[in-house]
């Protein structure tokens, strides 16, 4: 996982791979850090997939760092 601060939006989605580019980890260990912390991700309603918001990436990175 990246030592800096991910460039996100506090109101902004991302979708699985996209928050795992951003936090520079596996999509595994994303879902790992989220369950750690009590963090759900977000479902689409359109398409079913899951995202997560901005904020709370910034909370799984805080939490980890």
């Amino acid at each position: 996982m990246t030592t800096e601060t991910p460039k996100v939006s506090r109101n902004g989605r991302y979708t699985l791979a996209e928050s795992a580019r951003l936090m520079a980890c596996d999509t595994r260990t994303l879902y790992k850090y989220a369950d750690r912390f009590g963090i759900a991700p977000g479902t689409n309603k359109v398409n079913g997939r899951p995202y997560f918001r901005g904020d709370q990436l910034l909370r799984i990175w805080r939490a980890t760092y």
